[in-house]
This record gives structure tokens, sequence and C-alpha cells, in this order.
């Protein structure tokens, strides 16, 4: 865990309570920026940087005019980052 790359560790018989409550936060979420999100790490996989950052930029620019993203910025600025709230839908 010192290395960053786990968050998380629970015993076998814990693991689909955890993965639950885990993913409770992103039910309801954002879904248009929660799909974008996946399809940047989906899409990023396969090229290079500058090629999967330019996939991402176009597939953030392609969420400005949403209510994900006039909700998700005022609440970024409201709450600061990672407290950010959101409808979902």
């Amino acid at each position: 865990m010192s290395l960053g790359i786990v968050g998380r560790v629970v015993a076998p018989d814990d693991v689909y309570s955890a993965v639950v409550e885990m993913v409770g936060r992103y039910v309801g979420g954002p879904a248009l920026a929660l799909r974008a999100a996946k399809a940047a790490i989906d899409g990023g996989l396969d090229v290079d940087l500058a090629n999967g950052l330019k996939f991402e930029s176009h597939l953030f620019a392609a969420l400005f005019g949403t209510e994900d993203q006039t909700i998700g910025m005022m609440s970024f600025v409201e709450n600061g980052p990672g407290r950010a709230r959101s409808v979902g839908h």
C-alpha cells in the first residue's frame, strides 16, 4: 500500500460488500462525465501520450454545455477538489 497502488485491502469474504460500498458514490452520479472518463481510459490505453491527451481533451470539451458540466463545475468551485457533488442521470 505504500506505493499508492492499493487503496484498501479486505478479507476475501468481504470483497463484494466492500465493492458495493466503494461504487456507491458513483451510482446516481454524473453519468455523462463518468462515461467520458471511462472512454478516455479505455481509448487511451493503446495510443501514445500525445494522442491519449488529445482524445481526452475532445471528450472533456464535449461535456461543456451539459448539466453534468454545469453542476460539476459549480460544485467544484463551491466545495473544492474531491468534494464536488452531482445530481446524476
